[in-house]
């Protein structure tokens, strides 16, 4: 059954949102059409020293963190987050064995179990509490997501992306910076950590280096790449937001083309990528790109998000996937259902893409 669109879908909210989409869609097209993504990443894990990593056995100890926000009664209120949750959780549960599970979900009237902005926070310390190599963490967001003014200068288009805790009105968003601090900072190598992000914006809302999406076919970037022509795009930012287009649209395409062969020389740029990489194994599925939002949608009569629907769907056809194959069935799913979000996979170093998927 095709999926029924819900009216409050998951960017209602709209938070901190700039004037910019225009030249936002015409830098991600240029870059796209100047072939800076790579199909062959096979070649980019072989030249990004890819297997110089230590890959996590999953055989450890086993957390998982489980966030589902409705925003009941609010304007900002959902309905398919906590659905998200508790398929989600049974199904790694079941399927992957995880027992010592913390779940953080605004139907629940304890006070410390609902997910307000601090308890995330205390969540995600937990979760990477005495973590050790071999061990596979486990996280899952379903809630809004937005954007934020990048304030740390490490941001591809200027911006943060965020999750909006269920107290955000007062404690504010959850910026990707707040969230690698606590989630991937203090892995320790060898340990493993999949994340799935099902809220708008969130391509890259783990800040981490390499990306990977799939529409058609898989391609790779480094963000390195990527942050080097939009920092130098949005320079010309000012002129956009006033309404003077079109002259700035045809410089920043202009200029695209060699900062794209200037790239490796730009310093400040591998400073990021650098200070974004690890040791650990960090895995991120996010439901869509950065400039995207996510749906809440209402399939089979329950509602549910995109991204969370066809993880599980794609679980449950198979039980054993590359990462590689694994992300092009999210997709299909997603297509086949009349989703048109791209979703994405994010990594602390270069993937083997080949791979089995394990938790």
């Amino acid at each position: 059954m095709c999926p029924k669109k819900i009216d409050n879908k998951r960017y209602k909210i709209k938070i901190n949102e700039e004037s910019t989409s225009s030249a936002n869609d015409a830098i991600n097209q240029k870059i796209k059409e100047e072939n800076l993504w790579t199909s062959d990443y096979n070649k980019f894990y072989e030249e990004e020293k890819g297997d110089s990593y230590v890959t996590s056995t999953c055989t450890g100890n086993k957390k998982a963190l489980f966030i589902g926000i409705n925003y009941f009664k609010s304007k900002a209120e959902l309905n398919g987050c906590i659905n998200d949750v508790k398929n989600v959780s049974e199904l790694v549960c079941q399927r992957f064995g995880f027992k010592n599970c913390l779940y953080l979900t605004d139907e629940n009237p304890n006070s410390i179990m609902r997910p307000t902005y601090k308890n995330i926070v205390n969540g995600m310390k937990w979760l990477v509490r005495g973590a050790k190599s071999g061990d596979s963490l486990f996280f899952h967001y379903s809630g809004h997501g937005g954007t934020s003014t990048d304030s740390e200068s490490d941001e591809i288009d200027g911006f943060d992306e965020t999750i909006l805790p269920v107290d955000y009105e007062y404690s504010g968003q959850m910026t990707d910076d707040v969230i690698y601090r606590h989630l991937v900072e203090p892995l320790p190598e060898g340990c493993r950590l999949t994340a799935i992000f099902d809220s708008c914006h969130s391509g890259t809302v783990m800040d981490l280096p390499y990306t990977y999406q799939c529409d058609g076919q898989i391609e790779v970037i480094s963000n390195s790449t990527r942050k080097s022509i939009f920092s130098q795009a949005f320079n010309l930012v000012n002129d956009v937001v006033s309404g003077n287009n079109s002259n700035v649209i045809t410089s920043i395409l202009g200029m695209i083309s060699t900062s794209a062969t200037a790239t490796d020389s730009n310093v400040t740029n591998e400073q990021v990528v650098e200070k974004r990489k690890h040791l650990a194994e960090v895995i991120q599925f996010s439901g869509c790109k950065d400039d995207q939002t996510s749906a809440d949608a209402k399939i089979n009569n329950q509602s549910t998000g995109a991204m969370s629907y066809a993880f599980i769907t794609a679980m449950n056809k198979n039980s054993e996937y590359s990462y590689a194959d694994l992300l092009k069935e999210i997709r299909s799913i997603m297509k086949t259902k009349g989703f048109t979000q791209i979703p994405q996979l994010s990594t602390s170093h270069p993937m083997n893409m080949n791979s089995k998927f394990i938790m």
